[in-house]
């Protein structure tokens, strides 16, 4: 568990995970990286659990922080697909946040889960492509969406099991706070590995 706000930051954001029954290695894999423009966000969820779980998401990350973050989502996935190629497998979502226009560009694959307040007010859910990252040709699109000033978003592997989601993103509470709530309904063993990051855009 760890949130983390500096003043250099304008992104606030919670972060947790926990591996399976506490083993070594947790099969899911972030990468968090923000400037003063936006924030860049990955997260992989290796097939199973354990090493080779760890692995298959670490390599499927580890092909994508080269790239320019200016770089097509969808070239981006690409990458990480042909990594794993020989590997377990993995389920993956990135996300692209622009500040000065307020926009997410957002490309999944798998089980992991996005949801965020749209400018509108209202809860988005982008759909992401069934099936894993495995080497084998796919075809995947990206999408954009609008986000509203200071709204929060949640973003979280399967372990994860959360109902009432809008609830949460529209709490009054900071984002450090509705983190922790979120964390005290995740088992102190659980049956599968747990990751979720809680973040909330600036406001201005």
């Amino acid at each position: 568990m760890e949130s983390s706000k500096d003043p250099n930051q304008l992104l606030d954001i919670f972060k947790f995970q926990r591996s399976k029954s506490k083993q070594k290695f947790c099969g899911d894999v972030w990468h968090l990286e923000e400037d003063k423009d936006g924030f860049f966000l990955i997260l992989a969820d290796g097939l199973g659990s354990g090493k080779d779980a760890h692995q298959a998401a670490q390599s499927a990350v580890d092909a994508i922080l080269p790239l320019s973050k200016s770089d097509d989502l969808v070239n981006m996935l690409e990458e990480a697909n042909h990594a794993v190629a020989s590997l377990r497998g993995a389920a993956i979502a990135i996300i692209k946040a622009d500040y000065a226009t307020q926009t997410v560009q957002y490309i999944g694959l798998g089980n992991i889960r996005f949801f965020m307040i749209d400018e509108q007010g209202k809860m988005v859910y982008p759909l992401s492509k069934t099936g894993f990252l495995s080497g084998r040709k796919m075809q995947i699109r990206q999408q954009a969406f609008r986000y509203q000033l200071g709204s929060k978003f949640l973003i979280h592997s399967d372990g994860l099991v959360l109902k009432r989601i809008k609830y949460y993103l529209d709490s009054p509470l900071c984002v450090h706070k509705v983190g922790n709530i979120i964390e005290q309904s995740i088992l102190d063993m659980p049956s599968d590995d747990v990751t979720f990051l809680l973040g909330q855009f600036p406001k201005m």
